[in-house]
């Protein structure tokens, strides 16, 4: 790849983007790594085939993905470690005012049954979601939408959202669901 200097870039010196995150917790959750771009970019919405595609081969080039055989296999040691150690780098949050929106982080499924918080809900913003709560910024533009689609992404957005914003014990609880997911 060359970048605007003339200069070959590799893949793995481009830093990871929010919606490779987006794309990697999306086939984690589907259970079919191997799915083809289209379909991956159809049940995220509002993102093109070339920009999954270009997720894709960035998550391969950090090791998060690798071919094997005909598709793709997730290496969930890795994804553990990325989410658990650098969401909140990588991707940072941010806890705005009240809108409308989906629980997520403490006040979402999995983790409301297992944090009791005095703490405000936090919601994805979406114009016409089903809770107020106060905004957290979200992983990737299209991530309350996608969401808000998909229930298993949703608990596991909710999950990446506590550790994003949460406090130790918040952090420690959504570690253990994340272990149990990936």
């Amino acid at each position: 790849m060359r970048s605007l200097s003339g200069v070959s870039r590799d893949r793995r010196t481009e830093p990871l983007q929010p919606l490779d995150l987006l794309v990697l917790l999306k086939l984690i959750v589907s259970g079919e790594p191997e799915a083809p771009v289209r379909a991956i970019a159809k049940s995220i919405g509002a993102v093109s085939k070339s920009a999954v595609d270009v997720s894709i081969q960035r998550l391969k080039a950090h090791a998060l993905l690798r071919e094997e055989g005909s598709g793709r296999q997730i290496n969930r040691l890795a994804a553990r470690d990325l989410f658990e150690k650098a969401i909140q780098w990588i991707a940072p949050a941010v806890v705005g005012q009240f809108v409308l929106g989906l629980a997520t982080a403490h006040a979402a499924p999995p983790l409301a049954d297992k944090l009791r918080s005095d703490e405000d809900v936090v919601v994805m913003p979406v114009a016409e979601g089903p809770c107020r709560g106060r905004a957290v910024t979200p992983l990737h533009p299209a991530a309350p939408a996608a969401a808000g689609r998909d229930h298993k992404l949703h608990e596991i957005l909710a999950i990446v959202d506590a550790l994003r914003i949460g406090g130790a014990r918040d952090r420690e609880v959504a570690v253990a669901e994340l272990r149990s997911r990936i």
